[in-house]
């Protein structure tokens, strides 16, 4: 699923951007280690960067195709006196390395649990955006006994959950269409810079074939679970509604008036709803 960080609806070839952050391109062939509190962690044949913020349970947070973990800087002050904040950036996304092969949700999804195993986390909380909430998805079907909560924004679970005009764009979409300030961004960050193409063209891949989880799948999540997503969100309101229905117990919330953008947009409604819930 796609990221979005606007006021309005926008096709995936503007949203993905916002994410990475625009910056001046790295023409060298390997960028300067990354900045920031976080660290790198060797696991699965790649180079994960991850950051730690907070005390107390375990909150994963998952963030949205194309991005990086700096779409959660709405979310760290308000949850970081409550949670043990642990904040990934995927396979080839952000300042973590790609891997040779396709990029699927499930592959993610076991690079997070090879990082709690790392971190000694038994089980977690979980709040993704778009495919931060398909990877949590994927974790709390296939991993019941390390997901207790699980938090899904905008995340889809077959390919036609999204709206006509956003899978017609992932249809023909290519790395080009992201436009040069995702590049620069994705450049400025990446400890492999000259990647860009190949994980644009493999995010896009991933939009357009996965993910493809079954109802009966859905069914045997057994986090408590709410689903998220915006009025006018890029996922179709009967999907999204779906998706709550296949999830024993889940709740669901479509917040009036918003996009896919919702929890940075609408960031003082939402955290506290999801404070309230995580807390149950």
């Amino acid at each position: 699923m796609l990221v979005a960080a606007g006021a309005a609806p926008a096709s995936p070839a503007l949203i993905a951007r916002a994410a990475t952050g625009a910056g001046s391109p790295a023409h060298e062939t390997h960028a300067p280690v990354p900045r920031g509190p976080g660290r790198i962690v060797d696991l699965r044949g790649i180079r994960m960067y991850v950051e730690e913020h907070g005390h107390g349970p375990a909150l994963l947070l998952l963030h949205g195709g194309a991005g990086n973990g700096m779409q959660f800087e709405k979310q760290i002050p308000a949850f970081e006196g409550h949670y043990r904040l642990v904040i990934p950036d995927a396979c080839g996304q952000g300042r973590t390395s790609d891997r040779s092969g396709p990029l699927s949700y499930h592959e993610m999804a076991e690079d997070v649990i090879a990082l709690m195993d790392r971190l000694h986390i038994s089980t977690a909380r979980v709040m993704g955006w778009s495919d931060g909430g398909i990877v949590g998805l994927d974790l709390a079907i296939h991993h019941p006994q390390r997901v207790s909560h699980l938090v899904a924004f905008g995340a889809n679970f077959t390919p036609d959950g999204m709206n006509a005009a956003d899978r017609a764009w992932a249809d023909t979409a290519t790395a080009a269409a992201f436009g040069p300030d995702m590049e620069q961004g994705y450049r400025r960050l990446s400890p492999e810079p000259d990647h860009y193409r190949e994980v644009m063209s493999k995010i896009i891949t991933l939009w357009r074939t996965q993910p493809n989880f079954t109802i009966s799948g859905l069914g045997r999540i057994r986090a408590r679970t709410m689903i998220v997503a915006g009025e006018h969100d890029v996922v179709r309101r009967e999907h999204t509604e779906a998706l709550a229905k296949a999830i024993p117990g889940a709740e669901i919330w479509i917040v009036p008036g918003a996009n896919h953008s919702v929890m940075i947009d609408r960031a003082d409604e939402v955290n506290p709803a999801v404070l309230r819930f995580l807390a149950r």
